[in-house]
């Protein structure tokens, strides 16, 4: 039987394009090449620890994650807001958001990161935002964040090094913050408005919560597509599939490009995941890297944020360090130890390193970004159309956005 549209790849854009396909009773068949759906949000489980693709939140005050899932079905588990701060005299501090953590008030008072002025301009950016609509975010002339946060909102360099570039390095996937300054806005307002988190049993449950109501029959993974002639898909094993409207939902990858050009400037990132038998920071933060000409970018305890990361009386310490390094696994595994020393001591050299992943494609480059769309732009032509964040911006919300717009302009097309 001949489906009505056929949807390449199983992320978050694809899954959210069948989701509202499915809200209309128009039938699809979801192409998925590895074996199962998720794309980059996948969470594998080794030795009883969750490990999640490179370091992934969800920001609970997106729009879209609210519109599509229910979040105490996914059951949630929140990071402290702001950041330990890790100095490169070996002494740590914190700074955090008062109004939702009373508890990080004194800390961050007294945080060596910046000046009190600098805190307060902090609190000032927050209700500035809050007052902003996204739209109205989105719409901002683009310049660089770094460049933003010393000219525009007049941080000194002090508070930019030690606390906005390590932090939004970490979020980024790129260290000199380059990136657009709307992106900037856009999560800083999200945060203020929402949980940081994570889901219980890993990030891979928001994939399985989008694809649980549809039909089984409908998603077929391990089916790599090889081309896409007219209505025709081309699949690695010789055969075709046909279908009047066809979306693809993958990554900027070489099979969107035989379709048309796209700028597939991309983050990279290298993820590392330890063990060990106390928790390293005991508190349910992250903690930033504020030394110069840093290895590592952040580090965390994942499982006293989602308890479920880790087995009974274990430990799983997540670390992220931006961009791939030239070292090898074996060499960069020593080279974070021996840094990680200067806070935390020798314990760190008995930890059981459990895996490192280098996670090439992490986010599309942000230099340049959006929020809106229109459903027509994302159609290539008459019955193929596109979608995925790097048509919008490097988001979970956008992802899903771009997923929905897409097949959206599908059902314009039907009716």
């Amino acid at each position: 039987m001949t489906p009505t549209v056929i949807i390449i790849g199983g992320g978050l854009s694809g899954l959210t394009a069948a989701r509202r396909l499915q809200q209309e009773n128009i039938d699809f068949l979801l192409l998925e090449a590895t074996d199962r759906i998720g794309g980059r949000v996948k969470t594998d489980v080794v030795d009883g620890f969750r490990l999640d693709h490179g370091f992934q939140v969800l920001l609970s005050a997106y729009p879209e994650a609210r519109r599509w899932l229910d979040y105490e079905q996914l059951d949630l588990k929140s990071f402290l807001p702001g950041a330990l701060l890790l100095h490169s005299d070996g002494s740590k501090g914190r700074i955090g958001d008062p109004f939702r953590d009373v508890s990080s008030l004194i800390p961050t008072l007294f945080s060596k990161a910046g000046s009190l002025g600098d805190k307060f301009k902090i609190l000032k950016l927050r209700k500035r935002l809050s007052s902003l609509s996204i739209d109205a975010i989105f719409e901002q002339p683009e310049h660089k964040t770094v460049e933003v946060l010393s000219r525009e909102y007049g941080f000194s360099s002090k508070i930019i090094e030690r606390f906005f570039k390590p932090f939004f390095s970490g979020i980024f996937l790129e260290k000199n913050l380059d990136t657009s300054r709307r992106m900037f806005d856009f999560v800083f307002k999200m945060m203020g408005e929402g949980r940081t988190a994570v889901p219980n049993l890993g990030m891979e449950e928001i994939p399985r919560q989008l694809a649980a109501n549809l039909p089984e029959h409908a998603i077929r993974p391990n089916t790599s597509v090889e081309e896409i002639s007219g209505q025709n898909v081309k699949l690695a094993d010789g055969s075709l599939i046909t279908a009047p409207h066809i979306i693809v939902a993958t990554e900027a990858s070489s099979l969107i490009n035989s379709l048309t050009p796209i700028d597939i400037k991309y983050q990279s990132t290298v993820h590392l995941h330890f063990v060990s038998e106390t928790p390293v920071i005991p508190q349910a933060i992250i903690a930033l890297n504020t030394r110069s000409g840093r290895i590592f970018n952040n580090i965390c305890t994942i499982n006293r944020v989602a308890p479920a990361y880790a087995p009974k009386g274990k430990h799983l310490v997540s670390i992220s360090v931006v961009g791939l390094s030239k070292l090898s696994h074996a060499d960069l595994e020593k080279a974070v130890r021996k840094e990680l020393e200067l806070w935390f001591g020798k314990q760190v050299q008995d930890w059981d390193h459990l895996h490192s992943r280098n996670v090439y494609y992490a986010l599309p480059n942000q230099s340049t970004v959006k929020n809106n769309l229109q459903a027509s732009k994302l159609q290539l032509r008459k019955g193929l159309y596109l979608c995925g964040d790097f048509t919008l911006n490097g988001s979970i919300n956008a992802a899903m956005r771009s997923g929905r717009i897409a097949a959206e302009s599908v059902l314009a097309s039907i009716r």
